[in-house]
Parts: structure tokens; sequence; C-alpha cells
């Protein structure tokens, strides 16, 4: 398998940067890197639409906190199917659907950990408050993974103590 870059992010942000997530797919996957995301709204989910225009499913990987296409957003379900019968692969969780807050909030933290278990680099872009963005953040940086930090409007911000150790692009409210 191709070395992997995380593409995550917050799951509002808006349909205005879908462009800047996807030219940054392509340029991953013009030097050779697969995709890692987690398939969730927002970020995640243009950088899927983007691996599927590209052709670049084969070569990138989703984590899962779910064990089936159904524990994805429903807006995305069909994006992960397609990028399944396109010949991506999908690391599956446990997380069973009607679980509780702590089961799914637990299983999305460790959905991270493994996504950056993965990867050799992370890109994040951030809009608004995003603790699940911030905790994979943190966790690429606990493991010494190079990140980069898209800063897009809606009040975004990256801690002080993570800020010094990111490259940080403060795109506002492009």
């Amino acid at each position: 398998m191709s070395r992997l870059v995380g593409v995550v992010g917050s799951r509002s942000l808006p349909a205005s940067f879908s462009p800047l997530v996807s030219s940054l797919v392509s340029l991953l996957v013009e030097h050779g890197y697969g995709v890692a995301s987690g398939g969730a709204s927002g970020a995640d989910a243009f950088a899927l639409s983007a691996l599927l225009q590209q052709g670049a499913a084969p070569r990138s990987v989703l984590f899962s906190a779910w064990p089936l296409v159904s524990g994805f957003p429903v807006a995305v379900r069909p994006q992960v199917s397609q990028f399944l019968a396109s010949g991506g692969r999908v690391v599956w969780g446990s997380v069973s659907p009607g679980s509780s807050r702590h089961a799914v909030v637990s299983g999305l933290f460790a959905r991270s950990r493994q996504l950056i278990s993965a990867s050799c680099g992370l890109v994040a872009f951030l809009h608004g408050p995003s603790r699940g963005t911030l905790f994979t953040v943190r966790q690429a940086l606990s493991q010494g993974i190079p990140v980069i930090v898209f800063l897009c409007g809606g009040g975004a911000a990256l801690p002080a103590d993570l800020a010094s150790h990111c490259i940080v692009f403060d795109k506002g409210g492009e």
C-alpha cells in the first residue's frame, strides 16, 4: 500500500472549501501518497469525493468507528459504497448502532488513533470548534507526525501548544 497522509477536519466545513480539499488531495495523489480519512461530513466527505473523482480510491483508506456502511453519516453513505466498489479499503470499527454517546465518542477516538498510526503526515481543516479534529492533531503530534492545519473561519483556532508545532495557514472566511 502507498504511504498515507491523513486528511481530516471539521464536519461544519463549508462547501466553499471543497475545492481547497480537492486540490490538496490531487497534490498528494500526484506525489504518490494515498489518503487516510474518517468518512465524516464536511472535510472528510470533500476528501472522499476528490478521491473518487480522481480514481484514487484503491490507494486510500477510510477509518470507521462502525462495522457497517450504515454507521457513516447518511449523506456520505453513497460515497463510501462507491469508494468500496472502486477498490478503496475501510478499516471497520466495532461501535454498534444505538450505542451510548460514550461508546460512540470512544469509537471515534479509537478511529482517529488508528488513522494516525497508519499515516506519515496529517492535514487538518478547522472550521469553528472541532474537538475531534483537535484530538486527531494532538495524536499526530504525540507520534511525531508532521501536521499542516488550515484555519477556515467560523472562529476556528489552534491552541498555542499545538500551533507552535504545526504549519498553519489562516484561510479565514474564504
